[in-house]
């Protein structure tokens, strides 16, 4: 219990204080975090209180302060060493000819885990720690070091015959493939919400030769909107109408993992995405009502992101 009860804590972002009490700042989400977790405490035949109090004066709120910025620096100095560590992994492929394919890869999964890292430690640095903006920066240039760095392979790319404006596609009809999974229920809500807002959608047999007359096809073998290079059809689509959308772009790397299962931004949220969406093909046959139902989901994970930007 004493492990699980410390993990939680350091999970909340508490800090040890005087060695006598863990401290958070106050907010009614750890206000109630602290109540479940005394509650377990309790449960579990050992005992715990709950306090909530304020700093007598501002030398006592500064070593508080402190306190939190000793914990987050430590954690943004072992992430530090991380960051030190793959700047000099690629400085050695600057200094050959490129990189492989596979090694790019896992030099771009080692950066988001980098990434994902700092968010975690951001999360819970309610102080702003000094370092946390030198951290940020150094990732900020690991990033570019990384893209502008040679290689021994050509990348495929979305090749899309030109870009194209949303108020040329109003109004108009939609049709894709029946039976519709992760890549069309996405495509198709980022289409009604930021492409075509009265658009109408209609549903052809996966083989079908001749789509509706006068139809969009999207993720139809042949049509423009659909795979290109390694992309899934909804990456096409945000590339084909120039999204810039951050948010769109996490939306983007979920469904493409989910989609083409290559581990390609190995985006840890596209399991539960995964569950949810295979949970609804389950239970919905009609694709309107599955396109309808995806929307609610991705409505969900679109403000999420988009609170994150």
């Amino acid at each position: 219990m004493r492990v699980k009860v410390w993990r939680n804590l350091k999970r909340y972002g508490a800090v040890l204080f005087k060695n006598t009490v863990y401290i958070l700042p106050y907010s009614k989400e750890h206000e109630e975090m602290m109540q479940w977790l005394c509650k377990q405490i309790k449960d579990s035949g050992n005992d715990a209180s709950l306090f909530i109090t304020e700093s007598y004066d501002e030398g006592q709120e500064a070593e508080i302060i402190k306190a939190f910025h000793e914990v987050s620096g430590k954690e943004y100095c072992s992430l530090s060493e991380s960051c030190e560590a793959l700047s000099k992994k690629i400085e050695q492929t600057e200094r050959t000819e490129g990189l492989t394919e596979d090694t790019m890869r896992d030099l771009q999964k080692k950066l988001r885990e980098i990434t994902k890292w700092y968010e975690e430690i951001s999360k819970v640095d309610f102080f702003q720690a000094p370092q946390r903006s030198k951290v940020k920066n150094v990732i900020g240039s690991l990033q570019k070091k990384l893209e502008c760095t040679p290689k021994k392979f050509k990348e495929e790319e979305c090749v899309l015959s030109k870009t194209y404006q949303v108020k040329d596609f109003q109004n108009k009809k939609w049709v894709t493939r029946k039976d519709v999974y992760i890549d069309r229920i996405a495509s198709a809500w980022l289409i009604k919400s930021f492409i075509d807002k009265k658009a109408q959608f209609a549903f052809v047999q996966k083989n079908a030769q001749k789509p509706h007359k006068n139809a969009i096809p999207f993720d139809i073998y042949g049509s423009e909107f659909t795979h290109h290079g390694d992309d899934c059809t909804f990456e096409t689509l945000v590339k084909a109408f120039q999204f810039k959308d951050t948010a769109l772009q996490h939306i983007a790397e979920i469904v493409h993992d989910i989609d083409l299962k290559d581990g390609k931004y190995s985006r840890e949220d596209a399991e539960g995405v995964e569950r949810v969406i295979q949970g609804l093909c389950l239970t919905i046959k009609d694709d309107n009502a599955r396109l309808k139902k995806g929307a609610e989901l991705f409505d969900a994970l679109y403000a999420f992101y988009s609170m994150e930007k």
